[in-house]
Order: structure tokens, then C-alpha cells, then sequence
């Protein structure tokens, strides 16, 4: 429910999806910092997230919509099979409008708590390849072997 409104903001399954792929990047070290949760809202702003209505969710809204999904989170990230879901939910996005400023938004989350982990740096890494940033986003680019 959002405090000002004293309504319920529906988001979109991309939104959704969105937001878990931003805290992964939160999740990634095992340690969950106020200064990445307030990271997370401002980033959600910055990429204009918005709800099913076209309202720029608050960050009151991204703080709850990240305590009510934690442990979903954390469990994503600690499954067997968390390498194949985390691909899923990349290539899921794959139409995403501005790849770029999700990506921005997962390097300025990482680096929230004054340190850039390894867990984070290969979260990141694994989303730019697999949205071919580095140039593979240009016309006939391929990976060699």
C-alpha cells in the first residue's frame, strides 16, 4: 500500500522483474545494507519504474516490495539451480527499453555499501554479456572462439 495514496500499487511482471534482477545485485554478498536498500528506491526512480497506473513507484514502495520478497530473494540466489534462473530472468528482460540504465543502476547499488564484491562485479558482468554490451549489440558482431 502506498503511504501517500492509501492504495495498493499493481507493477507489471516486467517491472517485477526488474526489480528482482536490481536485488540480486543486493543479495549477491550475503549482507544486506540500508545504504544499498536506499540504493535500490532511488535507482528505481532514476529508471522510472513505474506501476500498472504510469505512477513512478516511491520509494516507500520499493523498500516494502524488497522486505516482503527477501527471502525469496536470498533463497534465489542460494538454489542449486540459481545460475539457470539467473540467466532466465536476464534473458526475460531481453526487450527491456533501457538495458543501460539497468545496468547503471546495478553498478551504483553494488558500490552503495563502499565496496564492489566479487559476487557483484560477476552479477554484472554475466548481465552484460548476456544483453551484448561491449559492442556484441553491434550488427554482425559474434563471439569468436
Amino acid at each position: 500500500m502506498s503511504p501517500e495514496t492509501g492504495f495498493i500499487m499493481k507493477i507489471s511482471s516486467d517491472t517485477q522483474k526488474v526489480l528482482q534482477l536490481l536485488a540480486q545485485v543486493i543479495v549477491a554478498d550475503g549482507h544486506i545494507y540500508d545504504s544499498e536498500l536506499e540504493a535500490l528506491a532511488e535507482c528505481a526512480r532514476d529508471i522510472n519504474l513505474q506501476d500498472q497506473s504510469g505512477a513512478v513507484l516511491s520509494e516507500d514502495f520499493v523498500r516494502d516490495w524488497f522486505a516482503r520478497h527477501t527471502a525469496e530473494l536470498s533463497a534465489f540466489r542460494d538454489a542449486s539451480n540459481s545460475d539457470v534462473e539467473l540467466t532466465r530472468l536476464i534473458l526475460s528482460l531481453s526487450d527491456w527499453p533501457d538495458k543501460t540504465a539497468v545496468v547503471n543502476a546495478l553498478n551504483k547499488i553494488s558500490r552503495a555499501d563502499g565496496t564492489m564484491h566479487m559476487e557483484e562485479k560477476l552479477l554484472i558482468s554475466i548481465v552484460r554479456a548476456y544483453w551484448q554490451f561491449d559492442g556484441l549489440d553491434i550488427s554482425g558482431a559474434t563471439i569468436g572462439a
